[in-house]
């Protein structure tokens, strides 16, 4: 029987580190597709709030189109000025939350080469894909025919003894 997790309001901190262990594990191309997902589940006034505060903060101030088009923010999002400019927006824990639980990202995670790695993915991540992790060995010590205690033990060894 799988155990859930108690359910729990998550900080923002937790939420822009749950971002940040995600982007260092997807590649460039589905970080792109999620980013773009993500600003798109935004609302409006939360889009032009986190363009407003990046180009506060960026050294050359993104284009207009970043605050409508999500491609275009997706675009923005890969100079690492932005990224790591991000993380002190307000607002920035909404557009994470929604770039970790981007269908991109759980389609990594749950088919695509994310799902290779997943038993090495912290437990929220197991959960996020559907993953149910078994016991390491469900109780039983010896999985090989063989093991002493096995009635047919002598038959594999010299002489049947």
């Amino acid at each position: 029987m799988k155990r859930r997790h108690e359910q729990h309001a998550i900080s923002d901190d937790e939420q822009i580190a749950r971002y940040a262990h995600v982007l260092g594990n997807i590649p460039t191309s589905v970080a792109d597709k999620a980013y773009a997902a993500a600003f798109a589940r935004l609302s409006v006034a939360q889009r032009e709030e986190i363009v407003d505060r990046l180009r506060e903060q960026l050294p050359v101030a993104p284009e207009e189109p970043a605050s409508i088009d999500p491609y275009a923010f997706a675009t923005l999002m890969r100079d690492l000025h932005a990224r790591y400019a991000l993380t002190d927006v307000p607002g920035a824990a909404a557009l994470a939350t929604a770039f970790v639980t981007s269908p991109p990202v759980v389609a990594y995670f749950t088919t695509g080469a994310g799902s290779v790695s997943i038993d090495h993915q912290p437990p929220w991540l197991h959960d996020l894909a559907g993953h149910e992790t078994a016991p390491i060995d469900g109780g039983r010590a010896h999985h090989r025919p063989g093991t002493k205690g096995d009635e047919w033990y002598g038959a594999w060894t010299i002489g049947g003894e």
